[in-house]
């Protein structure tokens, strides 16, 4: 079974951000609600400098999101490879929002770890 490799579940609302990412940093995340202990995928997504102000941007945004995971990266690039395998592992899914395959950031030219997207 596939994993996101994150911490959470939490609830997806601006205190519970600032208490567990408490830096600028890059990372990963995930949005959905929970179905009895599981948590159920929605969308994926990642940020490429600043992850707690792009988790805020979501909080009145997605509606059907109630809960958020996150992992911290040390790179844009990290965040972006995690995103495409994120992608990847949970694309399949009936519940993915996410219709379009993530895009490098920028003028960079990363290659996409799961598939030959992007040469």
């Amino acid at each position: 079974m596939a994993s996101l490799s994150m911490d959470g579940p939490y609830v997806l609302v601006p205190d519970k951000i600032d208490e567990q990412i408490t830096s600028k940093t890059p990372g990963n995340f995930a949005l959905g609600y929970i179905v009895d202990t599981d948590f159920v995928v929605l969308y994926i997504g990642r940020a490429d400098e600043d992850l707690n102000t792009v988790l805020k941007d979501f909080v009145f945004w997605r509606s059907d999101c109630l809960f958020f995971k996150y992992s911290i990266t040390k790179t844009a690039k990290e965040a972006f490879e995690k995103e495409c395998i994120n992608y990847h592992d949970f694309g399949e899914s009936v519940n993915l929002r996410n219709i379009h395959h993530p895009e490098p950031s920028g003028q960079n030219h990363w290659k996409c770890p799961g598939c030959v997207k992007f040469g």
